[in-house]
């Protein structure tokens, strides 16, 4: 057990690195995008006019891709934004295109997967492996947790002042690797708490434990007040499907799943209220940007409208009958249950949107902090490491700290399933080894 602890430790060093890399960009993605959609909107038409209605902006934008349907209509920000966009989906690779709401031209037209901040969220997110990648991410940031766990547990002065966990006494030198160990010690205590921060609060949209997080909530009896992102809900009837639904203030499923039921489903049904009375609704509410209108799903769905902004419990969600047009169900921050607006306060914090800039700052001062940990752990290995081996470093004389490791290990990868999964496997190999090793 000893020795997978800082085997982990190099396993995880390029991942984690990459995690911290996309993660520090991402914090900036509401500067990026409001750049690049002020590039397009310059070159919208500045004459006053009519404005297009947002069913015929759909209808250019779907035939410019024969074959396509809308997933979604995200409506200009303001007054001065003269872009509307709508995001499409068919049998190729999603699209995302903007329009002038004047003129109702094809301004700029991508991929989905080709917007800057939405790769950049994709390797953050998923490696770029789908729904595989995100079990890596998720093994690779549950095991970032114990290290830095045990990481602070290990450098913990021990017959020395407190303090030297923070500022160690480097005129001291034992060996040619002490000043990295101690570059690695106190960047550790310095960062540590404000790394776990991020790595928790990011675990919510996670596969594995992001699903016994939603089960610990139900046995516990924290009902969600209705449906946003899995919506089940049927026009006239605003009690049906209750059961599949569930309302949370961030998303774990995978958009390319999401995309291809929507394109299955194909074009909705002409009956029923237009999208320019569902805008019509709307733009009078004042909802917080970007705000983005999901048509009706299947014969009888419901139209949904998403109030999105990065500070999360600014979040509202409101469902409209498909054929009436009255409202079937409003969701706000306040309706939440209080584990669901917790978790919400610390995803906007792990995206930087909870407190302006200062929380971007601090988001990087994580990023560089965990990018420092790795440099001088990789450093250490690499300057122990005899010629040939691994280099695990020995057991401390102290049996009783390499046993509080070993518990600390065992406890956290408990309440990290994915962790534990790994360890187990890796104990179960390990001992498979040492068995056949050993008859040879």
């Amino acid at each position: 057990m000893w020795r997978w602890h800082f085997i982990a430790g190099l396993v995880v060093i390029p991942f984690v690195v990459i995690l911290a890399l996309t993660g520090s960009a991402y914090l900036f993605k509401p500067q990026v995008e409001a750049a690049i959609e002020a590039g397009i909107n310059a070159t919208a038409s500045r004459e006053a006019g009519t404005i297009v209605p947002a069913d015929t902006l759909v209808a250019n934008a779907l035939a410019a891709h024969k074959g396509y349907v809308l997933k979604r209509y995200v409506l200009p920000d303001g007054p001065d934004d003269l872009t509307a966009e709508a995001e499409i989906v068919g049998d190729g690779p999603a699209r995302y295109i903007w329009l002038d709401t004047h003129t109702g031209a094809i301004l700029h037209d991508v991929k989905s997967d080709a917007r800057i901040m939405t790769f950049v969220s994709r390797i953050h997110g998923t490696l770029l492996g789908g729904n595989r990648g995100s079990l890596v991410v998720e093994t690779m940031a549950s095991w970032t947790i114990i290290l830095i766990v045990t990481g602070l547990y290990l450098w913990w002065p021990r017959g020395v002042a407190w303090w030297r966990v923070f500022v160690p006494d480097f005129s001291v030198r034992v060996g040619r690797r002490d000043v990295w160990k101690k570059l690695h010690g106190a960047t550790g205590a310095w960062i540590g708490v404000l790394v776990l921060v991020m790595l928790l609060s990011g675990l919510p949209w996670t596969q594995v434990w992001g699903a016994g997080f939603t089960r610990a909530k139900a046995l516990a009896g924290l009902k969600t007040p209705g449906q946003e992102w899995f919506v089940t809900l049927q026009s006239g009837d605003p009690h049906a499907g209750h059961d599949m639904g569930g309302a949370a203030l961030w998303k774990t499923g995978s958009d390319a799943d999401e995309n291809a039921m929507i394109a299955e489903m194909g074009e909705m049904a002409a009956a029923g209220i237009s999208l320019q009375d569902v805008v019509d609704k709307v733009v009078p509410q004042g909802l917080w940007a970007p705000v983005n209108i999901q048509p009706p799903r299947g014969e009888n769905g419901v139209w949904t409208v998403r109030a999105m902004p990065q500070f999360r419990p600014r979040y509202e969600t409101v469902h409209y009958d498909k054929w009436s047009g009255d409202e079937v169900m409003r969701i706000r921050f306040a309706d939440q249950n209080v584990a669901d607006q917790t978790v919400a306060y610390g995803v906007a914090f792990h995206e930087g949107a909870l407190f302006g800039w200062p929380n971007q700052v601090l988001g990087v001062i994580a990023a560089l902090g965990v990018v420092m940990l790795s440099v001088t752990g990789g450093v250490m290995w690499w300057k122990r490491k005899p010629q040939g081996q691994i280099g695990v470093p020995p057991m401390p004389e102290d049996r009783r700290i390499a046993a509080g490791v070993i518990v600390l290990i065992v406890c956290l990868a408990l309440l990290l399933p994915m962790a534990g999964v790994t360890l187990f496997a890796a104990l179960v190999l390990d001992t498979a080894w040492r068995a056949v090793s050993t008859k040879r």
